[in-house]
Protein backbone atom coordinates (compact mmCIF):
# COMPACT_ATOMS: atom_id res chain seq x y z
CA UNK A 1 0.00 0.00 0.00
CA UNK A 2 1.09 3.61 -0.56
CA UNK A 3 -1.02 4.94 2.13
CA UNK A 4 -4.30 4.50 4.11
CA UNK A 5 -7.99 6.78 4.11
CA UNK A 6 -8.29 9.90 6.13
CA UNK A 7 -11.57 11.40 7.51
CA UNK A 8 -14.71 13.08 5.46
CA UNK A 9 -14.51 10.62 2.66
CA UNK A 10 -17.51 10.66 0.41
CA UNK A 11 -18.55 9.74 -3.17
CA UNK A 12 -16.73 12.65 -4.74
CA UNK A 13 -13.60 12.55 -3.21
CA UNK A 14 -12.21 10.60 -0.61
CA UNK A 15 -8.79 12.20 1.16
CA UNK A 16 -5.84 10.46 1.84
CA UNK A 17 -2.29 10.16 3.39
CA UNK A 18 0.74 8.78 2.37
CA UNK A 19 3.17 6.36 4.11
CA UNK A 20 6.42 7.96 4.21
CA UNK A 21 9.26 7.39 2.34
CA UNK A 22 9.32 6.27 -1.16
CA UNK A 23 5.24 6.04 -1.47
CA UNK A 24 5.01 9.98 -1.08
CA UNK A 25 8.38 10.77 -3.27
CA UNK A 26 6.88 8.30 -6.08
CA UNK A 27 3.30 8.62 -6.42
CA UNK A 28 2.37 11.00 -9.27
CA UNK A 29 -1.36 12.61 -9.70
CA UNK A 30 -3.48 10.88 -12.08
CA UNK A 31 -2.21 7.33 -11.23
CA UNK A 32 -4.94 4.95 -10.35
CA UNK A 33 -5.32 3.61 -7.24
CA UNK A 34 -7.74 0.34 -6.08
CA UNK A 35 -8.70 1.35 -2.18
CA UNK A 36 -9.24 -2.06 -0.33
CA UNK A 37 -11.25 -2.03 3.68
CA UNK A 38 -9.91 -5.08 4.92
CA UNK A 39 -11.98 -4.80 8.19
CA UNK A 40 -15.36 -5.18 6.29
CA UNK A 41 -16.19 -8.02 4.98
CA UNK A 42 -18.69 -6.90 1.93
CA UNK A 43 -17.20 -3.83 0.96
CA UNK A 44 -15.84 -3.78 -2.66
CA UNK A 45 -13.26 -2.48 -3.97
CA UNK A 46 -13.13 1.19 -5.03
CA UNK A 47 -11.19 2.46 -8.53
CA UNK A 48 -9.99 5.50 -7.95
CA UNK A 49 -7.45 8.57 -9.80
CA UNK A 50 -5.38 10.85 -7.64
CA UNK A 51 -5.26 14.15 -7.73
CA UNK A 52 -4.43 17.11 -5.29
CA UNK A 53 -1.62 15.70 -3.89
CA UNK A 54 -0.11 18.13 -1.19
CA UNK A 55 3.09 17.90 0.57
CA UNK A 56 2.31 19.31 4.38
CA UNK A 57 4.32 20.57 7.78
CA UNK A 58 2.75 21.39 10.90
CA UNK A 59 4.95 24.12 11.77
CA UNK A 60 6.49 25.51 8.08
CA UNK A 61 3.12 26.35 7.45
CA UNK A 62 2.15 28.99 3.87
CA UNK A 63 0.69 31.89 6.03
CA UNK A 64 2.51 31.61 9.12
CA UNK A 65 6.02 33.38 10.45
CA UNK A 66 8.33 31.21 11.54
CA UNK A 67 11.50 32.21 13.14
CA UNK A 68 13.66 30.51 11.06
CA UNK A 69 13.55 32.98 8.26
CA UNK A 70 15.68 35.12 10.53
CA UNK A 71 18.27 32.46 10.45
CA UNK A 72 19.01 31.07 7.12
CA UNK A 73 21.50 28.33 8.12
CA UNK A 74 19.32 26.92 11.03
CA UNK A 75 16.45 25.65 8.12
CA UNK A 76 18.83 21.99 7.98
CA UNK A 77 19.05 21.73 11.88
CA UNK A 78 14.85 22.35 12.22
CA UNK A 79 13.69 19.38 13.15
CA UNK A 80 10.63 19.24 10.06
CA UNK A 81 7.72 16.37 10.34
CA UNK A 82 6.85 16.44 6.26
CA UNK A 83 3.68 14.25 5.42
CA UNK A 84 1.42 14.18 1.46
CA UNK A 85 -2.09 13.82 1.73
CA UNK A 86 -3.91 13.85 -1.54
CA UNK A 87 -7.53 13.44 -3.27
CA UNK A 88 -8.89 9.97 -4.78
CA UNK A 89 -11.71 10.71 -7.37
CA UNK A 90 -13.63 7.44 -7.62
CA UNK A 91 -14.41 5.92 -10.99
CA UNK A 92 -15.68 2.75 -10.17
CA UNK A 93 -17.02 -0.08 -7.51
CA UNK A 94 -15.60 -3.23 -7.95
CA UNK A 95 -16.75 -6.49 -6.57
CA UNK A 96 -14.65 -9.33 -5.59
CA UNK A 97 -15.87 -13.26 -5.61
CA UNK A 98 -13.80 -16.35 -3.80
CA UNK A 99 -10.87 -13.25 -4.05
CA UNK A 100 -11.44 -12.44 -7.69
CA UNK A 101 -12.40 -9.65 -9.71
CA UNK A 102 -15.98 -10.30 -10.55
CA UNK A 103 -17.48 -7.29 -11.79
CA UNK A 104 -17.58 -3.14 -12.08
CA UNK A 105 -20.09 -0.67 -11.77
CA UNK A 106 -19.37 2.87 -12.30
CA UNK A 107 -22.05 4.00 -10.07
CA UNK A 108 -19.89 4.39 -7.14
CA UNK A 109 -22.39 4.73 -3.77
CA UNK A 110 -19.90 2.91 -1.35
CA UNK A 111 -17.67 5.59 0.97
CA UNK A 112 -14.68 3.80 2.24
CA UNK A 113 -14.06 4.14 5.76
CA UNK A 114 -10.93 5.43 7.88
CA UNK A 115 -8.08 3.41 7.52
CA UNK A 116 -8.88 1.63 4.16
CA UNK A 117 -5.61 1.07 2.28
CA UNK A 118 -4.52 2.57 -0.94
CA UNK A 119 -2.82 0.58 -3.47
CA UNK A 120 -1.19 1.88 -6.85
CA UNK A 121 -2.28 -0.18 -9.96
CA UNK A 122 1.10 -0.49 -11.65
CA UNK A 123 0.07 -2.96 -14.62
CA UNK A 124 -3.87 -2.54 -16.23
CA UNK A 125 -4.14 -5.78 -18.38
CA UNK A 126 -6.82 -7.18 -16.02
CA UNK A 127 -8.34 -4.16 -15.52
CA UNK A 128 -8.65 -3.36 -19.20
CA UNK A 129 -10.56 -6.50 -19.33
CA UNK A 130 -13.01 -5.42 -16.33
CA UNK A 131 -13.33 -2.04 -17.78
CA UNK A 132 -14.58 -3.34 -20.71
CA UNK A 133 -16.92 -5.29 -19.13
CA UNK A 134 -18.90 -1.67 -18.64
CA UNK A 135 -20.15 -1.54 -22.29
CA UNK A 136 -22.04 -4.02 -23.88
CA UNK A 137 -21.51 -7.71 -25.46
CA UNK A 138 -20.54 -7.76 -29.14
CA UNK A 139 -18.91 -3.83 -28.93
CA UNK A 140 -15.41 -3.86 -30.26
CA UNK A 141 -14.58 -0.74 -28.27
CA UNK A 142 -12.29 2.30 -30.47
CA UNK A 143 -8.63 1.68 -28.56
CA UNK A 144 -6.42 5.08 -29.27
CA UNK A 145 -3.42 5.23 -26.52
CA UNK A 146 -3.96 3.97 -22.88
CA UNK A 147 -2.93 5.32 -19.49
CA UNK A 148 -0.41 7.60 -18.67
CA UNK A 149 1.11 6.08 -15.96
CA UNK A 150 -0.65 1.91 -15.93
CA UNK A 151 1.05 0.42 -18.15
CA UNK A 152 -0.71 -1.88 -20.27
CA UNK A 153 -4.19 -0.30 -19.61
CA UNK A 154 -5.75 0.53 -22.34
CA UNK A 155 -8.79 2.79 -21.71
CA UNK A 156 -11.73 1.38 -24.12
CA UNK A 157 -14.08 3.74 -25.64
CA UNK A 158 -17.39 3.12 -26.78
CA UNK A 159 -18.31 3.50 -30.70
CA UNK A 160 -22.03 4.01 -29.79
CA UNK A 161 -21.74 7.61 -28.83
CA UNK A 162 -19.66 8.52 -32.05
CA UNK A 163 -22.98 9.90 -33.42
CA UNK A 164 -23.18 11.99 -29.99
CA UNK A 165 -20.27 14.32 -31.17
CA UNK A 166 -16.96 14.59 -30.27
CA UNK A 167 -14.81 17.80 -29.28
CA UNK A 168 -10.92 17.90 -29.15
CA UNK A 169 -9.41 20.67 -27.48
CA UNK A 170 -5.85 22.06 -26.96
CA UNK A 171 -3.19 24.39 -27.39
CA UNK A 172 -1.26 24.43 -30.69
CA UNK A 173 1.58 21.45 -30.18
CA UNK A 174 -0.18 18.98 -27.80
CA UNK A 175 -1.28 16.56 -30.92
CA UNK A 176 -4.94 17.46 -31.12
CA UNK A 177 -4.47 16.13 -34.81
CA UNK A 178 -2.26 13.02 -34.06
CA UNK A 179 -5.51 12.14 -31.50
CA UNK A 180 -8.11 12.93 -34.27
CA UNK A 181 -6.16 10.26 -36.65
CA UNK A 182 -5.90 7.83 -34.24
CA UNK A 183 -9.12 7.95 -33.67
CA UNK A 184 -10.40 8.76 -37.34
CA UNK A 185 -8.36 5.21 -37.85
CA UNK A 186 -10.00 2.85 -35.10
CA UNK A 187 -13.68 4.33 -36.32
CA UNK A 188 -12.79 3.65 -40.20
CA UNK A 189 -11.21 -0.15 -38.84
CA UNK A 190 -14.19 -0.79 -36.50
CA UNK A 191 -17.20 0.19 -36.93
CA UNK A 192 -19.79 1.42 -39.73
CA UNK A 193 -18.95 4.85 -40.46
CA UNK A 194 -17.28 6.98 -43.41
CA UNK A 195 -15.10 10.01 -42.42
CA UNK A 196 -14.90 13.20 -43.81
CA UNK A 197 -11.73 15.57 -43.09
CA UNK A 198 -12.27 19.14 -43.83
CA UNK A 199 -7.73 20.03 -43.54
CA UNK A 200 -7.55 23.51 -42.37
CA UNK A 201 -3.98 24.16 -43.30
CA UNK A 202 -3.47 20.85 -45.52
CA UNK A 203 -0.46 19.88 -43.48
CA UNK A 204 -2.49 18.06 -40.32
CA UNK A 205 -4.16 15.24 -42.38
CA UNK A 206 -3.45 15.20 -45.52
CA UNK A 207 0.22 13.92 -44.97
CA UNK A 208 -1.09 10.94 -43.32
CA UNK A 209 -3.82 10.44 -46.66
CA UNK A 210 -2.46 11.17 -49.44
CA UNK A 211 -4.04 8.43 -51.50
CA UNK A 212 -7.19 9.96 -50.50
CA UNK A 213 -6.90 13.43 -49.97
CA UNK A 214 -8.63 16.11 -52.50
CA UNK A 215 -7.69 19.66 -53.29
CA UNK A 216 -10.72 22.00 -52.47
CA UNK A 217 -10.06 23.17 -56.04
CA UNK A 218 -11.70 20.50 -57.69
CA UNK A 219 -14.76 20.67 -55.51
CA UNK A 220 -16.96 22.61 -57.25
CA UNK A 221 -18.85 25.96 -55.59
CA UNK A 222 -22.40 26.52 -55.84
CA UNK A 223 -23.51 29.83 -57.64
CA UNK A 224 -24.25 31.57 -54.35
CA UNK A 225 -20.86 30.19 -52.59
CA UNK A 226 -18.95 31.86 -56.22
CA UNK A 227 -20.71 34.98 -55.61
CA UNK A 228 -19.81 35.44 -52.08
CA UNK A 229 -16.08 34.97 -53.22
CA UNK A 230 -16.12 36.79 -55.88
CA UNK A 231 -17.85 40.03 -53.57
CA UNK A 232 -15.02 39.28 -50.98
CA UNK A 233 -12.32 38.90 -53.58
CA UNK A 234 -13.79 42.17 -55.42
CA UNK A 235 -13.80 44.09 -51.88
CA UNK A 236 -17.64 45.30 -52.84
CA UNK A 237 -19.13 47.86 -51.22
CA UNK A 238 -22.82 47.02 -50.03
CA UNK A 239 -24.36 48.22 -53.59
CA UNK A 240 -21.87 46.27 -55.86
CA UNK A 241 -22.29 43.34 -53.25
CA UNK A 242 -25.85 43.08 -53.89
CA UNK A 243 -25.73 43.59 -57.40
CA UNK A 244 -22.58 40.48 -57.67
CA UNK A 245 -25.30 38.54 -55.45
CA UNK A 246 -27.67 38.06 -58.38
CA UNK A 247 -25.24 38.76 -61.28
CA UNK A 248 -22.36 36.28 -60.53
CA UNK A 249 -24.94 33.04 -60.42
CA UNK A 250 -26.53 33.85 -63.46
CA UNK A 251 -22.87 34.99 -65.54
CA UNK A 252 -21.83 31.60 -64.18
CA UNK A 253 -24.52 29.97 -66.09
CA UNK A 254 -23.74 31.27 -69.09
CA UNK A 255 -19.97 30.68 -69.19
CA UNK A 256 -20.13 26.70 -70.11
CA UNK A 257 -16.80 24.86 -70.78
CA UNK A 258 -18.00 24.08 -74.46
CA UNK A 259 -19.15 27.15 -75.60
CA UNK A 260 -16.05 28.73 -73.72
CA UNK A 261 -13.83 25.96 -75.64
CA UNK A 262 -15.60 26.24 -79.31
CA UNK A 263 -14.89 30.00 -79.24
CA UNK A 264 -11.30 29.61 -78.21
CA UNK A 265 -10.80 27.54 -81.20
CA UNK A 266 -12.57 30.19 -83.41
CA UNK A 267 -10.25 32.66 -81.52
CA UNK A 268 -7.29 30.57 -82.50
CA UNK A 269 -8.42 29.79 -86.35
CA UNK A 270 -8.75 33.84 -86.62
CA UNK A 271 -5.46 34.16 -85.20
CA UNK A 272 -3.40 31.88 -87.72
CA UNK A 273 -5.26 33.90 -90.56
CA UNK A 274 -4.34 37.39 -88.92
CA UNK A 275 -1.11 36.35 -88.05
CA UNK A 276 -1.30 37.05 -84.32
CA UNK A 277 -0.62 35.07 -81.00
CA UNK A 278 -3.85 33.95 -79.64
CA UNK A 279 -5.20 34.26 -76.00
CA UNK A 280 -5.29 31.84 -73.39
CA UNK A 281 -8.28 29.84 -72.82
CA UNK A 282 -8.00 31.07 -68.98
CA UNK A 283 -7.82 34.96 -71.00
CA UNK A 284 -11.05 34.40 -73.15
CA UNK A 285 -12.82 33.40 -69.86
CA UNK A 286 -11.61 36.31 -67.72
CA UNK A 287 -12.97 38.72 -70.51
CA UNK A 288 -16.12 36.68 -71.46
CA UNK A 289 -17.10 36.29 -67.90
CA UNK A 290 -16.72 40.27 -67.32
CA UNK A 291 -18.60 41.05 -70.32
CA UNK A 292 -21.82 39.41 -68.94
CA UNK A 293 -21.39 40.56 -65.56
CA UNK A 294 -21.62 43.82 -66.79
CA UNK A 295 -24.42 42.54 -68.78
CA UNK A 296 -26.38 41.46 -66.34
CA UNK A 297 -26.06 44.41 -63.80
CA UNK A 298 -27.10 46.85 -66.69
CA UNK A 299 -30.63 44.84 -66.99
CA UNK A 300 -30.87 45.15 -63.38
CA UNK A 301 -30.47 48.97 -63.41
CA UNK A 302 -26.78 49.88 -62.26
CA UNK A 303 -25.83 53.10 -63.04
CA UNK A 304 -22.82 53.79 -65.11
CA UNK A 305 -20.41 54.59 -62.08
CA UNK A 306 -21.22 50.69 -60.49
CA UNK A 307 -20.19 49.12 -63.90
CA UNK A 308 -17.26 51.12 -63.61
CA UNK A 309 -16.65 50.18 -60.30
CA UNK A 310 -17.02 46.56 -61.47
CA UNK A 311 -14.17 46.91 -64.43
CA UNK A 312 -11.79 48.77 -62.35
CA UNK A 313 -11.94 45.85 -59.06
CA UNK A 314 -12.33 43.09 -61.56
CA UNK A 315 -8.97 43.73 -63.37
CA UNK A 316 -7.01 44.89 -60.74
CA UNK A 317 -8.62 42.17 -58.06
CA UNK A 318 -8.78 38.94 -60.00
CA UNK A 319 -6.08 36.85 -62.53
CA UNK A 320 -7.37 34.89 -65.05
CA UNK A 321 -5.67 31.51 -63.92
CA UNK A 322 -7.88 32.25 -60.70
CA UNK A 323 -10.96 32.59 -61.77
CA UNK A 324 -10.58 29.86 -64.16
CA UNK A 325 -9.59 27.71 -61.46
CA UNK A 326 -12.69 28.94 -59.82
CA UNK A 327 -15.33 28.43 -62.63
CA UNK A 328 -14.47 25.53 -63.97
CA UNK A 329 -13.91 22.70 -60.78
CA UNK A 330 -13.69 18.68 -61.35
CA UNK A 331 -16.40 17.18 -59.05
CA UNK A 332 -20.13 17.60 -57.94
CA UNK A 333 -20.35 17.60 -54.39
CA UNK A 334 -22.79 14.38 -54.70
CA UNK A 335 -19.31 12.94 -56.32
CA UNK A 336 -17.54 14.15 -53.36
CA UNK A 337 -20.07 12.35 -50.31
CA UNK A 338 -19.91 9.43 -52.84
CA UNK A 339 -16.03 8.88 -52.50
CA UNK A 340 -15.84 9.27 -48.66
CA UNK A 341 -18.23 6.03 -48.85
CA UNK A 342 -15.90 4.64 -51.06
CA UNK A 343 -12.72 5.06 -49.31
CA UNK A 344 -14.59 3.66 -46.32
CA UNK A 345 -14.62 0.34 -48.01
CA UNK A 346 -10.70 0.29 -48.40
CA UNK A 347 -10.63 2.32 -44.28
CA UNK A 348 -9.59 5.32 -45.56
CA UNK A 349 -10.99 8.98 -44.88
CA UNK A 350 -11.62 11.43 -47.45
CA UNK A 351 -9.95 14.85 -46.92
CA UNK A 352 -9.92 17.55 -48.52
CA UNK A 353 -7.53 19.85 -48.22
CA UNK A 354 -8.50 23.35 -47.64
CA UNK A 355 -5.63 25.13 -47.55
CA UNK A 356 -5.21 26.58 -51.09
CA UNK A 357 -8.55 28.44 -51.02
CA UNK A 358 -7.37 31.96 -50.78
CA UNK A 359 -10.68 33.23 -48.92
CA UNK A 360 -11.94 31.96 -45.59
CA UNK A 361 -15.51 31.93 -47.13
CA UNK A 362 -14.90 29.90 -49.68
CA UNK A 363 -13.96 27.53 -46.98
CA UNK A 364 -16.66 27.76 -45.48
CA UNK A 365 -18.47 27.27 -48.62
CA UNK A 366 -17.01 24.26 -48.99
CA UNK A 367 -17.87 22.52 -45.63
CA UNK A 368 -21.32 24.16 -46.02
CA UNK A 369 -22.09 22.22 -49.32
CA UNK A 370 -21.09 19.13 -48.23
CA UNK A 371 -22.76 19.23 -45.09
CA UNK A 372 -26.04 20.68 -47.47
CA UNK A 373 -25.93 17.18 -49.51
CA UNK A 374 -25.85 14.85 -46.41
CA UNK A 375 -28.76 16.24 -45.48
CA UNK A 376 -30.55 16.22 -48.97
CA UNK A 377 -29.71 12.66 -48.70
CA UNK A 378 -31.13 12.36 -45.55
CA UNK A 379 -34.20 14.22 -46.25
CA UNK A 380 -34.86 11.83 -49.41
CA UNK A 381 -33.51 8.50 -48.02
CA UNK A 382 -35.05 8.82 -44.50
CA UNK A 383 -32.48 6.51 -42.66
CA UNK A 384 -28.91 6.51 -41.01
CA UNK A 385 -26.39 7.66 -43.38
CA UNK A 386 -23.36 6.64 -41.26
CA UNK A 387 -21.01 9.34 -41.65
CA UNK A 388 -18.64 10.97 -39.27
CA UNK A 389 -17.08 15.07 -40.48
CA UNK A 390 -14.37 15.94 -39.10
CA UNK A 391 -13.65 19.88 -38.78
CA UNK A 392 -9.97 20.63 -38.11
CA UNK A 393 -9.68 24.70 -36.86
CA UNK A 394 -13.48 24.66 -35.73
CA UNK A 395 -12.99 28.27 -34.46
CA UNK A 396 -13.08 29.79 -38.42
CA UNK A 397 -16.06 27.73 -39.08
CA UNK A 398 -18.01 27.17 -35.86
CA UNK A 399 -18.43 30.95 -34.93
CA UNK A 400 -20.13 33.58 -36.81
CA UNK A 401 -19.31 31.69 -39.95
CA UNK A 402 -22.94 32.18 -41.54
CA UNK A 403 -24.55 29.10 -43.21
CA UNK A 404 -21.32 26.90 -42.76
CA UNK A 405 -22.22 27.86 -38.79
CA UNK A 406 -25.70 26.97 -39.23
CA UNK A 407 -25.68 23.21 -40.53
CA UNK A 408 -22.72 22.34 -38.21
CA UNK A 409 -25.19 23.59 -35.25
CA UNK A 410 -27.68 21.70 -37.18
CA UNK A 411 -25.77 18.64 -37.18
CA UNK A 412 -24.90 18.87 -33.75
CA UNK A 413 -28.52 19.21 -32.86
CA UNK A 414 -29.92 16.58 -34.90
CA UNK A 415 -27.54 14.33 -36.19
CA UNK A 416 -27.33 11.75 -33.41
CA UNK A 417 -30.92 10.40 -35.17
CA UNK A 418 -29.43 9.80 -38.65
CA UNK A 419 -26.25 8.45 -37.43
CA UNK A 420 -24.34 12.19 -38.86
CA UNK A 421 -21.44 12.22 -36.63
CA UNK A 422 -19.27 15.18 -35.33
CA UNK A 423 -15.68 15.91 -34.48
CA UNK A 424 -14.87 19.08 -33.78
CA UNK A 425 -10.89 20.27 -32.94
CA UNK A 426 -10.13 23.65 -31.83
CA UNK A 427 -7.65 25.57 -29.71
CA UNK A 428 -9.84 27.54 -28.61
CA UNK A 429 -13.84 27.66 -26.82
CA UNK A 430 -15.14 30.56 -25.53
CA UNK A 431 -15.67 32.98 -28.58
CA UNK A 432 -14.68 30.18 -31.23
CA UNK A 433 -17.13 27.38 -31.19
CA UNK A 434 -20.80 28.18 -30.96
CA UNK A 435 -22.53 27.98 -27.88
CA UNK A 436 -24.98 25.23 -29.43
CA UNK A 437 -22.37 22.67 -30.73
CA UNK A 438 -20.30 23.00 -27.57
CA UNK A 439 -23.20 21.92 -25.68
CA UNK A 440 -23.99 18.84 -27.68
CA UNK A 441 -21.01 17.46 -27.62
CA UNK A 442 -20.58 14.52 -25.34
CA UNK A 443 -17.33 13.14 -25.14
CA UNK A 444 -14.33 15.29 -25.15
CA UNK A 445 -10.44 15.29 -25.04
CA UNK A 446 -8.52 18.13 -23.72
CA UNK A 447 -5.11 19.10 -22.95
CA UNK A 448 -3.27 22.24 -21.89
CA UNK A 449 -5.61 24.60 -23.45
CA UNK A 450 -4.49 28.61 -25.13
CA UNK A 451 -6.88 30.14 -22.93
CA UNK A 452 -7.24 29.78 -19.12
CA UNK A 453 -11.31 30.48 -19.08
CA UNK A 454 -11.67 27.67 -21.70
CA UNK A 455 -11.46 25.28 -18.71
CA UNK A 456 -14.29 26.97 -16.90
CA UNK A 457 -16.33 26.52 -20.35
CA UNK A 458 -15.71 22.96 -20.53
CA UNK A 459 -17.39 22.38 -17.07
CA UNK A 460 -20.30 23.55 -18.34
CA UNK A 461 -21.02 20.88 -20.64
CA UNK A 462 -18.82 17.98 -19.51
CA UNK A 463 -18.35 16.30 -15.94
CA UNK A 464 -14.46 16.83 -15.62
CA UNK A 465 -14.29 16.27 -11.90
CA UNK A 466 -11.38 17.10 -9.87
CA UNK A 467 -9.61 18.47 -12.68
CA UNK A 468 -7.79 22.33 -12.22
CA UNK A 469 -5.16 24.37 -14.14
CA UNK A 470 -3.13 22.34 -12.46
CA UNK A 471 -3.36 19.10 -14.02
CA UNK A 472 -3.37 20.79 -17.57
CA UNK A 473 0.01 22.01 -16.84
CA UNK A 474 1.31 19.12 -16.44
CA UNK A 475 0.09 17.23 -19.48
CA UNK A 476 2.54 16.94 -22.45
CA UNK A 477 2.40 16.68 -26.01
CA UNK A 478 0.06 13.70 -27.04
CA UNK A 479 -1.14 13.52 -23.54
CA UNK A 480 -5.14 14.32 -23.14
CA UNK A 481 -8.40 13.89 -20.96
CA UNK A 482 -11.00 11.52 -21.83
CA UNK A 483 -14.58 12.74 -20.45
CA UNK A 484 -18.27 11.91 -21.54
CA UNK A 485 -19.95 9.01 -22.79
CA UNK A 486 -17.30 7.18 -24.60
CA UNK A 487 -15.34 7.04 -21.89
CA UNK A 488 -16.56 4.05 -19.96
CA UNK A 489 -15.96 5.18 -16.88
CA UNK A 490 -17.48 8.28 -17.32
CA UNK A 491 -15.14 10.82 -15.64
CA UNK A 492 -11.66 12.40 -16.89
CA UNK A 493 -8.96 10.12 -17.53
CA UNK A 494 -5.31 10.98 -18.62
CA UNK A 495 -4.38 9.12 -21.89
CA UNK A 496 -1.35 8.70 -24.30
CA UNK A 497 -2.04 8.86 -27.77
CA UNK A 498 -0.53 5.94 -29.30
CA UNK A 499 2.37 7.09 -31.84
CA UNK A 500 1.16 7.47 -35.30
CA UNK A 501 3.05 6.81 -38.31
CA UNK A 502 3.13 8.71 -41.67
CA UNK A 503 3.26 6.60 -44.66
CA UNK A 504 6.86 4.78 -45.36
CA UNK A 505 7.81 5.56 -41.49
CA UNK A 506 8.31 2.24 -39.44
CA UNK A 507 7.23 1.75 -35.60
CA UNK A 508 10.70 2.45 -33.48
Amino acid sequence: PIGFVLSEATVIGIPIAFFSGEAEVLTREEELVIIKDDTHEKAPLILGVLRQIRRLEPFLRRYQRVSVIDFPEAIDKVEKLPYTNGLVIPLAEISMDNDKLSGISRNVTYVPFPGSKVFRIRHGKILTELIKKLLPSGIHPLVIGSHKYTEGLEIPLDPRYIKYHIGVFGATGMGKSRLVKALVDEILEKTEYAVIIFDHTGMDYAEFYPDTTLSSFDVKLDPLAFADWLSAKLRAPTTLASYLETSAPEALESIKREDVQNKSKQITLDSLVGGYEPPKIEEIVYSTFLEELKSVISMLGAKPQTKHSLEIRYKLLVRPEELYRMIYRRHEIQHVVDLAYGYKKIKKPLVIDLSLEETIEAKRAIIAGVLEEIWRRITEERKPVNIVVVVDEAQNYAWRAGLCEELLTRVAREGRKWGFGLIVASQRLAGSVNTDIRGNINTIFFSKLSQTGDLAEIQQFADITGVDQSNLAQLMPREFYVAGLMNPLRKPIAIRVRKVLLPGEEAE
